[in-house]
């Protein structure tokens, strides 16, 4: 086993996560988080090990329960094993070669490239407190041309509840767009602002329209800066599927929160 680091993720809830480079072998081949995006590109690279459980991004475990948590314990700590993986089976897809991956978030490895299809790279033990959230972008590219744009969000809960799925896509730094620079303030005080919003749905439902209808507005702030980042550079198509996770994971909460609400449908960034 590799020497292991820690670092603190905060956002929302503090996340101390522990990571660790494990073998390739150690990824569960039959489990694969596709990351957002067109649907004919989403193939050509993925995330490895874990499995999807809200959007086409978002993996919220709870603490103890085999099915997420490695190492199966309740303790406090969920325990992932992602990789990031290329040219994945996936119907209406067809895998191409990518050349270079650009990842921000978690220091996963991306395997041999250009590579086989199926091919993953080195799983990263990644231990996230529970009541924390972690996020990685990838964004790979072939021949200078971008070839998919790639979001997995982990998280950890004790209990579940109608926005556990909203807070952990708010609970990560948007910084992990992977943005050379500085995200522009704006970007960061809106996903502040949508941020503490949930916090408030998720712990008062009587007042969860009116906080989901803040967040919304704060959200769609964030999808505007990021279709003008997008136009030259990728990071701002990361930062969208950031943002489209975030609000996906908000409309199901409220439909879960108050069933009987018939809500505006809201557009999506």
């Amino acid at each position: 086993m590799a020497s292991m680091r820690s670092e603190h993720v905060t956002g929302g809830a503090l996340a101390a996560v522990m990571l660790c480079l494990l073998s390739a072998t150690a990824t569960r081949v039959d489990a694969f988080v596709l990351g957002g995006g067109n649907a004919d590109k989403d193939c050509r690279v993925a995330f490895g090990g874990v499995d999807t459980t809200d959007g086409e991004s978002g993996v919220v475990c709870s603490d103890g329960d085999p099915a997420c948590d490695v190492d199966g314990v309740a303790d406090g700590t969920c325990r992932f094993a992602p990789s990031l993986c290329t040219g994945v089976p996936v119907e209406g897809c067809t895998p191409i070669p990518i050349e270079s991956i650009d990842v921000a978030g978690l220091p996963l490895a991306p395997p041999a490239l250009p590579g086989k299809a199926g091919a993953c790279g080195a799983t990263l033990d990644v231990a996230v407190s529970a009541g924390g959230a972690v996020g990685v972008t990838a964004i790979a590219r072939s021949e200078g041309a971008l070839r998919d744009v790639d979001y997995l969000n982990l998280c950890c809960r004790t209990a579940a509840g109608p926005f556990d799925a909203a807070r952990c896509a708010l609970a990560v730094d948007p910084a992990i767009a992977g943005c050379a620079g500085l995200l522009p303030a704006a970007a960061v005080r809106k996903f502040g602002r949508a941020r503490a919003a949930i916090l408030r749905a998720a712990a008062d439902p009587r007042h969860a329209k009116r906080e989901v209808s803040r967040a919304d507005r704060a959200l769609d702030g964030i999808g505007r800066i990021a279709r003008r980042l997008a136009g030259t550079d990728a990071c701002g198509d990361a930062l969208g599927l950031v943002v489209s996770h975030a609000v996906a994971t908000i409309e199901a909460g409220i439909r879960a929160a108050v069933p009987s609400s018939a809500s505006a449908s809201r557009r999506a960034p």
